[in-house]
C-alpha cells in the first residue's frame, strides 16, 4: 500500500498543482502517489469543505501547498500579492498534523506570507522562468524522498500496536529461532477487513494449509501458524488489528450500515502505518532482517 500526498492548490493554482503531482509520482512512484484536491478523493458530497480537509490532514502522509499570486491586498500603506487564505489555512491545518518534516509549502516569488514564516527557508519559484518550478518541486522531493524509510510518530494507535505487537511476537520468535540455529521465513498479513480479523485468520489458515504451533514448543502463547509443506515457514494474522477497528468505533461511530469513505480512509491509513512501523522494526532487527516480511492481502 503506497504512502499518499495531497497537494492543495487555489483554482488558479491548479496548472502548478498539476505539475507537482506529475513530477511527485514519476520520481516516487514506487512508493508513493499523490493526489490533487481536485481528483475526487478529498471533497466528499453533503460534507462542509472544513470536514473533508480535517479528514484529509488525518488520512494523507504528506502535503504540499501551493502558495500562488492570486490576490492583490493593501497591508500598512502597501499593496501586495498573496496567496488565497484558504491555501494557507489548510497549510495551517497539514503543518499541524504532519509536522515540518511532511507538509511543504511551495511559494511563487513575489507571493506575501504570513510573518509566522520569516525566517523559514521554503521553494520558492518564478513561474515565467524555464526550469525555476521543476527545481522548486525538486527541492520538496528530495526532502520527501528522504522519510521514504521513516514514519511519521504522531499519536497513531496503529503505531504504538505495531511496536507492541513486534516486540511480543515477531522478536521473541525471531530471536528463539537464531537461538536454535534454525533459517525461517515469516509473512505479516495485512487484511483489508479487520471488522473480524478471527474470522479473517481462519479463512486463510483454512485455504493454505498450516498448523498453530507455539514458539517455545510448550503450548503457551506466542503462537504462529506453520505452512504445512516441511519447511521452517510461518504467517500471522495480526488480531491486534481488533482493537484497532473498535477504537475506529468509538471514534466515528457509524450512523448508517455499512463503512464510510472517511472511516475507510482512516483505516487504510492505520493498516499503512502499522506495516510500515513494522517494516522499519524488522529492518533494525538482526534477527529478524531477510526472514520476516510484510504482505497486504487484497
Amino acid at each position: 500500500m503506497k504512502r499518499k500526498l495531497f497537494i492543495g492548490s487555489s483554482k488558479e493554482g491548479m496548472k502548478i498543482a498539476e505539475q507537482v503531482k506529475e513530477q511527485v509520482n514519476a520520481t516516487c512512484g514506487r512508493w508513493l502517489e499523490a493526489e490533487t484536491w481536485s481528483d475526487g478523493n478529498v471533497f466528499a458530497l453533503n460534507n462542509s469543505a472544513l470536514h473533508s480537509l480535517v479528514g484529509a490532514s488525518r488520512t494523507f502522509d504528506y502535503g504540499i501547498l501551493i502558495a500562488s499570486e492570486d490576490d492583490v491586498i493593501k497591508s500598512r500603506g502597501k499593496r501586495h500579492v498573496v496567496p488565497r487564505d484558504n491555501v494557507m489555512f489548510e497549510m495551517g491545518m497539514f503543518l499541524g498534523s504532519l509536522g515540518l518534516t511532511r507538509a511543504f509549502l511551495l511559494v511563487e516569488e513575489n507571493a506575501k506570507l504570513p510573518t509566522d514564516y520569516n525566517g523559514v527557508t521554503v521553494p520558492y519559484f518564478q513561474s515565467k522562468v524555464p526550469g525555476s518550478l521543476d527545481n522548486a518541486i525538486g527541492q520538496i522531493i528530495k526532502s520527501i524522498d528522504s522519510t521514504q524509510n521513516t514514519f511519521n510518530l504522531r499519536p497513531a494507535p496503529s503505531v504504538a500496536l505495531a511496536l507492541g505487537y513486534f516486540e511480543n511476537f515477531i522478536q521473541i520468535l525471531a530471536k528463539r529461532r537464531q537461538t536454535q540455529e534454525i533459517e525461517f521465513k515469516l509473512q505479516i498479513l495485512i487484511p483489508k477487513n479487520i471488522k473480524d480479523i478471527h474470522a479473517e485468520t481462519k479463512e486463510y489458515k483454512r485455504s493454505h494449509a498450516s498448523e498453530e504451533i507455539s514458539v517455545f514448543d510448550d503450548g503457551q502463547r506466542p503462537r504462529v501458524y506453520k505452512r504445512i509443506n516441511g519447511e521452517e515457514e510461518y504467517w500471522d494474522i495480526p488480531t491486534t488489528l481488533g482493537t484497532l477497528s473498535r477504537l475506529l468505533d468509538l471514534i466515528l461511530p457509524s450512523t448508517e450500515i455499512g463503512i464510510s469513505k472517511e472511516k475507510k480512509e482512516w483505516i487504510d491509513h492505520e493498516l499503512r502505518s502499522f506495516g510500515g512501523a513494522i517494516k522499519y522494526l524488522v529492518e533494525d532487527c538482526s534477527a529478524c532482517k531477510n526472514r520476516v516480511e510484510v504482505v497486504f492481502l487484497l
